[in-house]
């Protein structure tokens, strides 16, 4: 591997576990930029195009996006990534397919990257859920719960599977988000030395 290619974080975990409040404040850290899946499909919703409505459909149905979409959007950043450039993703990873992506595409381009699991209980990420209520359907415990079957049959293989490649480090996601910052911080400086 190039030395100088900065290494590459993942933030998986269930919704509501801090993904996002976790790749801001380690990006701020690291100087890194930050990839958010969630956040490129809902510049696309708010564009009120075919494509977003049809995402937005989905996901009020508490369905994720098909891999192909998550998996385009991600190779075209990693391709466009300069190498002296680190990023943190968040809501990559979702499914096995893309594990595999992520995998070959770094290895492939010589990237060394790391998947921080924040581990969160259901009924934590379902209190959480309802009380951020960012859109309707964190109100609907309904669509909370069918997000986290879409979870459990697709994105919990794919942690699984970074697991086996020795690529995932556990984070206590229960605690509280400066408490989180610090054991990812920890494991972060672990990885980085």
């Amino acid at each position: 591997m190039d030395t100088q290619q900065k290494h590459l974080f993942f933030f998986v975990g269930r919704i509501a576990s801090g993904k996002e409040t976790q790749c801001v404040q380690l990006a701020e850290k690291l100087g890194y930029t930050v990839f958010s899946t969630g956040g490129k499909f809902r510049e696309i919703v708010a564009s009120g195009s075919l494509l977003g409505n049809r995402i937005k459909a989905d996901y009020e149905k508490g369905l994720l996006m098909p891999s192909w979409v998550a998996n385009y959007m991600l190779e075209e950043f990693l391709f466009n990534l300069a190498p002296e450039r680190g990023a943190i993703f968040e809501g990559s990873g979702r499914d096995v397919e893309q594990a595999k992506v992520i995998d070959e595409v770094c290895t492939w381009l010589g990237r060394s990257y790391t998947v921080l699991n924040l581990d969160v209980s259901e009924d934590e990420v379902v209190k959480r859920s309802l009380l951020r209520g960012r859109d309707s359907t964190d109100k609907d415990e309904s669509v909370i719960r069918m997000r986290l079957a879409e979870y459990n049959r697709l994105t919990k293989p794919a942690i699984e599977y970074f697991q086996q490649l020795g690529k995932c480090i556990n984070i206590n996601g229960e605690q509280t988000p400066a408490e989180v910052h610090e054991e990812v911080m920890k494991k972060v400086a672990e990885v980085l030395k």
